[in-house]
């Protein structure tokens, strides 16, 4: 049993569909592991039921309707702590939550932004999606569509939010709202470029090892390399 207080290790956690009350809950207390030094450092995978969610410096005016109108529809809106406008979550959405102590991977806030991009783009590349960033907004873009949103927090140096990858979800929310607070873009899905269905457990299972490949790069110097651990549910947290 490797020892999961190795400051390099990767614990990879799935949350299975998660209200985003509880999935919030849950980075919390594993920031709280981390910032003390108290566990290892964690990948967590959920998905949402159909949620917006608005960053702490969201203008209101990027939803096109008021409050009841999306609570009529089942759907939750959450304000959080991440940075960010407004986007939407629903199931079939690839929702990734690391909460990583920067230092200890040798990353800046910008450098990490850009491994999450980075990880991203190379995922979509093993499906034949030409994807790239987008040097006024971040998330990882096809043409002038977004196919991921990027928002994040770091707090005590340690990382907060994430990404949301839109995998076989259906994008109607998206219509609903000014997604990201960019107007006059779009937003796709894995499924609406491939013409047809994605296997999200083997969606998640390639992100973790792009993503493990990207921080033993950005570790490289110690020559160590990143245990990744899978963690099935969440009885031991």
């Amino acid at each position: 049993m490797p020892d999961l207080r190795t400051p390099e290790e990767l614990t990879v956690i799935y949350g299975g569909t998660m209200p985003y009350g509880e999935a919030l809950a849950l980075q919390r207390r594993l920031h709280a592991q981390v910032v003390t030094g108290e566990g290892t450092h964690f990948l967590l995978f959920v998905e949402h039921p159909p949620t917006l969610t608005l960053g702490k410096h969201s203008d209101l005016a990027h939803l096109s309707f008021n409050d009841d109108h999306y609570r009529m529809q089942g759907v939750e809106l959450a304000h959080t702590d991440r940075g960010g406008q407004v986007t939407a979550h629903m199931p079939g959405q690839m929702v990734v939550y690391p909460v990583l102590k920067l230092s200890a991977y040798r990353l800046s806030p910008k450098r990490y932004v850009d491994l999450l991009e980075e990880a991203v783009i190379r995922l979509l590349a093993t499906y034949g999606i030409d994807a790239q960033r987008d040097s006024d907004h971040p998330g990882v873009w096809v043409g002038k569509d977004k196919i991921c949103a990027i928002g994040i927090r770091i707090k005590e140096r340690v990382t907060l939010h994430g990404i949301a990858l839109n995998g076989i979800n259906d994008l109607a929310l998206f219509e609903q709202i000014v997604p990201c607070g960019i107007a006059g873009r779009g937003v796709t899905s894995m499924a609406g470029l491939l013409k047809r269905t994605v296997d999200l457990e083997q969606l998640r299972l390639k992100f973790a090892s792009e993503f493990k490949s990207l921080l033993d790069a950005g570790i490289a110097a110690s020559r160590r390399s990143t245990p990744l651990q899978w963690q099935e549910g969440l009885s031991t947290i």
